[in-house]
Order: C-alpha cells, then sequence, then structure tokens
C-alpha cells in the first residue's frame, strides 16, 4: 500500500486553522512533516468478508467469537448482511520519530502528529475504495466505517476484532486497555448490502467526543466516517 503525498489542507483542519495559511513557518513545518510520514510510514492494511448472523438481537460474524455490541453498530449495520472488518496502520517509525520531536520543537510534534492523522486516514479511504469495488463486483453496496469506540461500540471490541483479523501480521497489536499501537492506526467495520443501505446515524449524535470536539465548535465536521 502506497502512501505518495499528504493532503496538506486536512492536515490544517486537523490543527483548527482556517482559511489561507500566510504563516512561512507553519507552511515550512507543513512541509517537514509531510517528508517525515511520506519517508518514514510503511503503510499496511487487512480486511476480511463475513457473514452477519442475527439471534436474540445479538449480531454476530459467522464462524468468529466476535458479537458486535452496541445499538448503534447494530442500526449501522441493519440494511447488511455480510461485514468486512478492516485494519490499517502507519507503522511505528514515524511515532517514533514523533515521540523523538517532542523533546525539542513541540510545535513541529503538533503538526507531524496532526499529518501522521491525515495520512492513516487518507490510507483508511484507499482501502475503502478497494472495499466499494470488492462490493461492487459482487452487486452489493458499502457502508461506511465504524469503529470500536465509536457511539456506544465499546472500545474494548478492538482486542476480539484484532484477533479476529490477526493484525499482528501488519504490526498492529491492542494494549490492556484496548488501545491501538502504533497509535497511528484504525479498525473498522464496513457493511455490505443488497441494495443502497440507508443513513442511519449522524456522524455527531454517536461520537463520543461531540461535547467537545473543536471541529463541532468551530461550526464544521470532522468529516468522521460514520456516515459513509
Amino acid at each position: 500500500m502506497q502512501l505518495n503525498e499528504i493532503d496538506r489542507a486536512e492536515v490544517l483542519r486537523y490543527l483548527g486553522h482556517t482559511g489561507a495559511l500566510s504563516d512561512d513557518l507553519v507552511a515550512a513545518q507543513l512541509t517537514v512533516a509531510a517528508d517525515i510520514v511520506l519517508r518514514l510510514a510503511r503503510p499496511r492494511a487487512r480486511y476480511r468478508l463475513f457473514d452477519l448472523e442475527r439471534t436474540d438481537g445479538v449480531l454476530r460474524l459467522c464462524g468468529t467469537a466476535l458479537a458486535l455490541e452496541g445499538r448503534d453498530i447494530r442500526l449501522h449495520l441493519n440494511d447488511a448482511d455480510q461485514c468486512i472488518l478492516m485494519a490499517a496502520t502507519l507503522g511505528a517509525e514515524t511515532e517514533r520519530e514523533m515521540r523523538r520531536i517532542q523533546v525539542t520543537d513541540m510545535a513541529l510534534a503538533a503538526i507531524l502528529d496532526a499529518t501522521a492523522s491525515t495520512a492513516i486516514e487518507q490510507v483508511c479511504d484507499s482501502l475503502q475504495r478497494e472495499c466499494t469495488a470488492f462490493a461492487a463486483e459482487r452487486g452489493r453496496f458499502l457502508t461506511g466505517r465504524f469503529s470500536p469506540g465509536y457511539g456506544d461500540m465499546p472500545l474494548e471490541q478492538q482486542q476480539t476484532l484484532c484477533a479476529v483479523l490477526d493484525t499482528e501480521k501488519i504490526g498492529l497489536t491492542v494494549t490492556a486497555h484496548s488501545l491501538l499501537t502504533p497509535g497511528k492506526s484504525v479498525t473498522a467495520v464496513l457493511g455490505l448490502c443488497p441494495k443502497p443501505p440507508a443513513i442511519h446515524a449522524d456522524t455527531c449524535k454517536v461520537c463520543g467526543i461531540a461535547d467537545t470536539c473543536k471541529f463541532r465548535k468551530a461550526g464544521i465536521s470532522c468529516e468522521n466516517s460514520v456516515c459513509g
């Protein structure tokens, strides 16, 4: 999986910057941060298709020990009879460089963090396009991504989800507190539907940090992919 460029407008949005960039120092640091991520990131990803079964209100992935918990994920997959589990990571090198830079230059470290966040989202978007094509080849329609920790889907589901996907094969593990490591990593569930899925959830309504979200305070959306 290749990462050839960084969407700098998206990096600025992560940093809470709006309008044209006039600060030469920030522009230079954006270039440095993008160069670091493009040089050090080693994007890797996995995805697998599963049939879904619904028994007594419990949504399970056939052939696995994973039961998807929470009303929001059940609603998100309401039109789906199959799902894709996906995982993606930038690898550990970018994170090590961020920790090193934090010691001497916190401003650059913050920009580098936003750049890496943008990069992993680009990787996920690329993987989702691949999954969309995979679904289309089978005459199916794909929902947006929904990750553990969104809405009322427990973050603890990371453990079983990563075990089912065997994410250690791409260098992605889960801590005892259900956090992904390396940190610039994402897991998600996408539904495959026989017809175009209805949008059942408003992104902000199912987001766990809606009350403190800097994007929402600025009157914009983070464009989280819960709604596609």
